[in-house]
């Protein structure tokens, strides 16, 4: 249970999401990432999700105040296969050009909130600025923004630098020459925007609502269920699961419909009636024998507690030092040969300090 990154080095000067994120896939599948710490700890120390995103590693202080500071950096830069950090400029003042020079094979990764072209590139990676400037926050119908608690900013920084980290290696292995990796949060969220970004052509429109068939219905014992079933291809057999073949016609009429404000809704409330009489679990079994997109609406713990999360090892529990036992997210991908793993929980402040010391 090594990893196929066992062997390299990770420096990781990380204060935010994106870079403690990356930290913990590298070091998840065997990678040594030491996380350098200012004497008072990260930000984040203490949060729970510190203890999920730090593991498996290694902490170290550096006091940027202390004279030997830049000397500690660059010999541990000189042992390091690559660099992880979210600011242009180290805390002990060096910048990353300057370490990258001394140290041609080092791979340094760069996780900004904007690009040094955008007129933010000075703001930090707060997930929530990211947000702001690219809309990826939700409409409570109230005028406002209400921000997301998943990092998705941060989140698609991470997965998106993990690759390109690994190509970063191969192209060392091949040269012997390392390389920068900038990967602005503003940018990664273009990746992930999918469909949202189609330009379709003009007249054209696949994502029209349906005037009567919702995404959502309260069933019976008051669980909703999420569907989608506005075209022929799922409505068709949905309502034959209803029992009610002959009401294709009308519904898929959408002119008419539109046309007619009493039949639709006279359709909308005879469709709601017919989803509260079974539970949203029943529906879900039946609209799969049906072919019809649809599943019940789960929580989070839910999820999280399911016999497959845990068979599958992608919800494991980690006995934390100050969290205690606590519910973390597993290995998400399985290598045959030399899977990572969970090998301990995240560092105290400045645990590997001396270790790291006598070793330089």
């Amino acid at each position: 249970m090594s990893g196929v990154l066992d062997g390299y080095r990770v420096l990781e000067f990380g204060d935010y999401v994106a870079s403690q994120l990356l930290g913990m896939l590298l070091a998840d599948q065997g990678a040594e990432v030491i996380k350098l710490e200012p004497p008072k700890g990260s930000r984040m120390r203490g949060d729970t999700p510190f203890a999920v995103w730090n593991r498996n590693k290694k902490s170290v202080i550096i006091d940027p105040a202390s004279g030997e500071a830049a000397g500690f950096v660059e010999k541990l830069a000189s042992t390091a296969a690559i660099l992880i950090c979210d600011s242009e400029r180290l805390p002990h003042g060096a910048a990353i050009e300057e370490i990258q020079s001394a140290n041609p094979h080092l791979i340094t990764v760069w996780l900004p909130a904007f690009g040094s072209e955008h007129p933010n590139a000075p703001l930090p990676p707060h997930e929530t600025l990211v947000a702001a400037a690219t809309g990826i926050y939700a409409d409570r119908g109230t005028g406002a923004p209400s921000f997301i608690s998943v990092p998705h900013a941060s989140i698609f920084g991470a997965l998106t630098s993990a690759p390109a980290v690994i190509a970063a290696l191969l192209h060392k292995e091949a040269t012997g020459v390392g390389q920068r990796i900038d990967m602005p949060l503003y940018d990664a969220l273009f990746g992930a925007m999918g469909a949202q970004v189609v330009v379709l052509p003009e007249g054209a429109d696949d994502a029209s609502p349906h005037p009567v068939v919702a995404r959502f219905y309260e069933c019976s014992d008051g669980r909703w269920i999420n569907l989608n079933a506005g075209y022929p291809r799922a409505l068709i057999p949905m309502v034959a699961a209803f029992g009610h073949p002959e009401w294709a016609d009308p519904l898929l009429d959408t002119e008419s419909l539109l046309a007619h404000p009493e039949d639709r809704q006279l359709w909308i409330a005879t469709l709601e009636e017919v989803w509260s009489t079974r539970t949203a679990l029943e529906w879900e079994q039946i609209m799969d024998e049906a072919g019809v997109p649809c599943t019940m609406c789960r929580t989070v713990d839910e999820w999280l507690d399911c016999e497959q999360s845990g068979a599958m090892g992608a919800v494991v529990v980690v006995d934390d030092p100050v969290f205690g036992p606590m519910r973390q997210v597993g290995i998400q991908v399985h290598i045959s040969e030399n899977e990572g793993g969970i090998r301990r929980h995240a560092p105290a402040l400045g645990e590997h300090t001396n270790e790291i010391l006598a070793q330089l």
